[in-house]
């Protein structure tokens, strides 16, 4: 990463205080019992309010939405969009003063894991609408925006898009070449450029564009910064280049190449600070991780339900398949993964309701786990179908083509994963810095700070204490601390090994990932198994439901996970490995 790429990503993520987060605080070793206990609910009035709709939103989808036909013919036929529109889904999120319905996170979530659990291409677009498209005007728009776009956005009228991906920028963002040059006499932008793989890009009357413009810096000259713009396809250069890209799945929706030619913008249509796109695109983005979120647990629920059913009732060797130690192991698995996406969504979407806590990290965890889940659960269920599994009478090979967008789409899993391991150890590393600048000039002063510091890169200090109130989980309460212990001392000493050169140190980074991902679902699931445990009338027992034993389940995976990470968190074999692929390569 190049001295530009780097202060770029200073300015971006960093140049504001920001509202601690959950897993920012893990990297410390710090847990907030008071942010994961208990397990974040809506107030009762919200949760029935939820169940009301959700009645309603399957009456609806029984009688309009067809997947089958969706993938086939791929197209989402223009009477479901406004049927949707009418049960108020495509503004489920907005506030009742812009036309919306105004419902939480918790409710919005609810909604898309029901949509997701049968077509994901009716999910995605709704996604691209609601919780990219249009929610960048929601947060970053002005009164007047607001007013003169949310109604017809929320009430499905006018449909949505959120344009970013270009032939040379994907996860990149920063490498927008699509440029916006100001003119002053008309108060205009004209923007030139090409945009591609635009979801709702040809049926959209409202799309977010990102385009590089000149933002005078403190010094007094100019440099480039990317700005969203609000653009219609009504301006005047406005092209279509391919209306809807032929796909492996999700086909239903519209993925579309755009091309802008001195495409004319009043200033008015600027969305956010000038210059401030990547944040307008980044905290968009978080919205749209934790959706991703709910359609891949949408999605697992169906293939779990369908895959138990299948082993009970399919007999082999003259016993149900439900018999075989293996696919007891696949039922196990799949059921102990459906408890911890859920945890993690509804523990990310309780974040975004109250916001208390900045979710930047966590929304990107919730994507990478859910959506490697849900590939696993999948897969896991084709084979305990067998050869049924891959004819199209049955829905897993839609599924299956519909589930690996998930992995690439809003931000590759490889890219998030050297995020979630940057972004995470960069406070940790400032503080560090700075324990060394105090050592420097004040060394007496800093001389606890130092002691501190190394009894816990020793290993000899405290794990934090994690508060449940089950005494039944409290060997796997207290085996979560000592995880969190050992996760915060490794990644200081990875920071003091690497220094400034730990961002190139992808290998690094993705293990570190790997253990923040497992603490975050796994402090999720612990919670949520506390919540219900002793929400059941007979407290004083644990009453092991098949969901209380999947979430156990699950702590034992994600410790297997944390384990194996931490192990080979330094290894010889990284070298080698690089050596291979650079021979392979000529790189």
């Amino acid at each position: 990463m190049d001295q530009d790429q780097m202060k770029l990503v200073e300015e971006l993520l960093f140049a504001e205080k920001r509202k601690p987060g959950f897993v920012k605080n893990l990297y410390f070793g710090d847990f907030l019992n008071e942010a994961l206990f208990p397990f974040p609910e809506p107030l009762l009035e919200e949760m029935e309010a939820a169940e009301d709709y959700l009645s309603l939103l399957k009456k609806t989808l029984d009688t309009h939405l067809n997947p089958d036909q969706v993938d086939r013919k791929a197209d989402i036929p223009r009477e479901l969009i406004e049927e949707l529109g009418k049960i108020g889904l495509l503004g489920v999120s907005v506030p009742k003063k812009y036309g919306g319905l105004g419902r939480s996170q918790y409710t919005y979530c609810k909604a898309i894991e029901e949509v997701a659990s049968r077509c994901s291409s009716t999910a995605i677009f709704i996604n691209a609408h609601q919780s990219i498209g249009l929610k960048a005007i929601l947060l970053f728009g002005t009164e007047e925006q607001k007013k003169k776009w949310l109604p017809d956005l929320a009430s499905g009228k006018k449909i949505a898009a959120f344009s970013l991906t270009e032939p040379n920028a994907g996860s990149d963002a920063s490498g927008v070449e699509t440029r916006a040059e100001y003119n002053p006499a008309k108060k205009t932008y004209t923007i030139n450029g090409k945009k591609q793989w635009t979801s709702n890009g040809s049926i959209a009357s409202v799309l977010t564009v990102m385009a590089k413009t000149k933002v005078p810096s403190k010094n007094g000259e100019f440099e480039d910064k990317v700005t969203a713009f609000i653009v219609t396809p009504d301006m005047p250069g406005f092209h279509i280049k391919d209306k809807a890209l032929e796909k492996v799945g999700v086909r239903g929706t519209k993925t579309t190449n755009l091309e802008f030619i001195n495409l004319e913008v009043p200033e008015e249509n600027i969305l956010g600070p000038l210059g401030g796109g990547l944040k307008v695109c980044l905290t968009a983005l978080d919205y749209g991780r934790t959706t991703f979120g709910a359609m891949c647990l949408g999605a697992a629920k169906f293939c779990m339900q369908k895959a138990i059913s299948h082993a009970v009732n399919r007999y082999q060797f003259k016993r149900p398949l439900a018999s075989f130690p293996l696919v007891k192991k696949k039922i196990a698995e799949m059921a102990a993964l459906v408890y911890a996406m859920e945890a993690s969504l509804y523990l990310t979407a309780g974040f975004i309701d109250t916001g208390i806590h900045d979710v930047m990290l966590e929304s990107a965890i919730l994507k990478v786990f859910a959506s490697e889940s849900l590939w696993q659960i999948i897969y896991e269920t084709m084979q305990i179908y067998g050869g049924r599994s891959f004819f199209t009478d049955q829905p897993f090979e839609r599924m299956m083509r519909d589930a690996r967008l998930n992995m690439i789409g809003e931000g590759s899993n490889e890219v998030l994963r050297a995020f979630i391991g940057a972004v995470g150890l960069r406070d940790v590393g400032m503080e560090m810095k700075d324990l060394k600048d105090k050592t420097l000039s004040h060394p007496l002063s800093a001389a606890k700070d130092i002691f501190s510091l190394g009894i816990e890169l020793v290993g000899v200090s405290k794990a934090p204490v994690v508060e449940v109130k089950n005494e039944a989980l409290q060997s796997e309460s207290n085996r979560l601390a000592q995880n969190l212990k050992s996760f915060s001392g490794a990644a200081k000493k990875a920071l003091i090994y690497y220094r400034e050169d730990i961002v190139e140190k992808q290998l690094v980074l993705d293990r570190l990932a790997t253990c923040a991902i497992a603490l975050y679902t796994a402090s999720a699931t612990l919670s949520k198994l506390d919540k219900e445990s002793l929400s059941r009338k007979d407290k004083s027992q644990t009453v092991e439901t098949p969901d209380y034993l999947a979430g156990k389940y699950y702590l034992e995976m994600a410790n297997q996970k944390i384990q194996e990470s931490l192990h080979g968190l330094i290894t010889p074999l990284d070298p080698l490995l690089e050596k291979v692929s650079d021979e392979l390569t000529g790189i």
